[in-house]
């Protein structure tokens, strides 16, 4: 089978799904971080995979460095698909894919297009705060080391000459977009919004991350996993939360803080 080449693929399709999951990578990130998800998610989901620039098969494009140019890329070229499915559509989105999902929503509802009925927003502080860390703007050594102390995938691909030569122009790159990228004030969104952060993430306070609830009139709830940055390919109890955050088991309770599903 010839590799996607679209913004979105989907490993697994479900034509009986209840809900199709759109899951928006971390800095670095691509279809692999999630694919696994597609086999152990429950068969009511259908999970695609979004892919920016600058990776896996679109290793011959140039990464983006502005978040806000990217979503009105992802806007363009997802919003006729997003329209077609019966199905309600939800967002998960991972530290840079947080902010990638909720500016997504924003923008397909300001275009007049179909929203997600659910955001899950993960380890990432909610949008009006700014970024704590100055990564982008290191040299090459310091970069590395900042990246390599959070852990995770992009610090394991760093470890290895070849693919650091081949990795850092695009982690670099996806950094710079999350850290340059400045909220906008504008109406909050309707959807619910589930919000998670890792109990020993030390970059990302949970009390900020639980403050998505400010930018949506829906539901909303926020969970505390155990595991630094990269808890939700560690923690225990990831997919069946998400199975229930995204609507599989009734809509998140308003201002409810629930403990990770163990």
């Amino acid at each position: 089978m010839a590799p996607p080449r679209g913004w979105a693929s989907c490993a697994r399709r479900r034509p009986t799904a209840r809900v199709r999951l759109y899951c928006f990578p971390y800095a670095g990130g691509g279809l692999a971080a999630y694919q696994p998800w597609a086999a152990r998610l429950p068969d009511s989901v259908e999970v695609w995979t979004v892919c920016l620039p600058g990776r896996e098969h679109r290793l011959d494009e140039a990464a983006r460095t502005d978040l806000t140019g990217l979503v009105d890329e992802l806007r363009a070229a997802l919003a006729p698909q997003l329209a077609g499915p019966p199905a309600p559509v939800a967002f998960f989105g991972h530290s840079l894919g947080a902010l990638l999902a909720y500016e997504l929503a924003r923008a397909l509802r300001a275009h007049g297009d179909r929203e997600p009925a659910a955001l899950v927003l993960s380890g990432r502080a909610a949008a009006h705060h700014p970024p704590r860390r100055r990564m982008h703007t290191l040299d090459d050594d310091a970069f590395v080391a900042a990246v390599r102390s959070l852990g995770g995938a992009p610090s394991a691909a760093l470890e290895h000459p070849e693919l650091r030569e081949l990795c850092l122009p695009t982690l670099r790159a996806d950094i710079t977009a999350a850290e340059t990228y400045r909220h906008r004030p504008g109406p909050p969104l309707d959807c619910a919004i589930t919000s998670w952060a890792g109990d020993a993430d030390e970059g990302v306070p949970p009390d900020a991350v639980a403050e998505w609830a400010r930018h949506t009139r829906g539901p909303t709830r926020h969970r505390r996993f155990p595991g630094g940055h990269f808890f939700p390919w560690s923690a225990p109890g990831v997919l069946a939360a998400l199975a229930e955050d995204i609507g599989l088991q009734g809509r998140p309770p308003v201002n409810a803080c629930a403990p990770a599903a163990g």
